[in-house]
């Protein structure tokens, strides 16, 4: 293979051990925005070789105007990275979307989303295990003692369910299509119509929403017990308005980007795998 050296920009835990991971490889790797003290641009535009990989976060902006850089205390634009980046470049980067999708296009420079079936399959992996953390910091009984309802059936949902299954939990899982409820019920779980969460809120102790569109509404909320907490893994506008569940005084813990904050070395690893995979393909 071809080496070609690897310049990580921003991220979070997940690109630290990215980092290592890739080192151990044998990469060439340099990285910013992963540390304080990265404040000079220039000093990225110094890393970049003419055909220089650039590896950018999962996401890889969320305001669609800078790299996504949390560690940082200085931003980078999406035009200032596009200033140092020519046609020989490689850019591999998570959730390849928008104003940094477009000027990928018009520049004409090689690019790759990682953010595939694959990765969204493994990813969902780690986001069960995250939110079995979040639920073992939140409650104050015994897991299986507790009665969880899932709202939605995809990935996240599925991996979460088999999760808390395995642990012998009650869990109701609501969902709109009815083969989703015939598979939930084979896994152990009762299932119910997503359009009777609202009659049935009040039994929980536990919602676990992955559904990113707003399907929890203020009857449902209204119902809940007061000691009742939702758990949001969805992305946004999310499952609920929050500003109705603090006016029924319902808790909510917002749990996104739960990979990178909990199993940030298996993310990591996953992210250096798909570059190693995509470059053997490449060559």
């Amino acid at each position: 293979m071809k080496t070609r050296k690897t310049v990580i920009v921003g991220g979070d835990k997940r690109q630290k051990y990215l980092k290592e991971y890739l080192v151990e490889k044998g990469f060439t790797v340099d990285s910013y925005g992963l540390f304080d003290w990265d404040d000079d641009t220039d000093k990225l535009k110094g890393m970049i070789e003419e055909d220089s990989i650039i590896v950018l976060p999962l996401p890889a902006t969320r305001n669609d105007k800078t790299i996504f850089m949390p560690f940082s205390k200085k931003e980078i634009s999406i035009d200032r990275l596009f200033s140092f980046l020519g046609s020989k470049n490689l850019v591999f980067g998570g959730i390849i979307k928008g104003e940094l999708l477009s000027r990928l296009r018009e520049s004409e420079i090689p690019y790759y989303d990682y953010y595939d079936q694959t990765f969204i399959e493994k990813n969902a992996v780690l986001t069960a295990f995250g939110a079995l953390k979040i639920l073992l910091e939140h409650i104050d009984f015994a897991l299986p003692l507790g009665k969880y309802a899932v709202t939605g059936y995809g990935k996240v949902a599925r991996e979460t369910v088999s999760l808390l299954k395995s642990l012998s939990c009650d869990v109701t899982v609501f969902a709109r299509n009815p083969s989703q409820r015939e598979d939930a019920i084979i896994k152990g779980c009762k299932a119910e119509p997503l359009t009777s969460l609202s009659r049935l809120s009040g039994e929980f102790d536990i919602v676990i929403n992955t559904v990113p569109a707003h399907i929890i509404h203020e009857e449902t909320i209204a119902n809940m017990k007061k000691e009742c907490k939702i758990i949001e893994l969805a992305s946004a506008p999310f499952g609920l308005d929050f500003d109705l569940a603090r006016k029924h005084s319902v808790d909510v813990v917002k749990a996104i980007g739960l990979p990178g904050k909990y199993t940030p070395k298996s993310a990591g690893e996953i992210i250096g795998k798909k570059l190693q995979d995509f470059l053997q393909r490449e060559e």
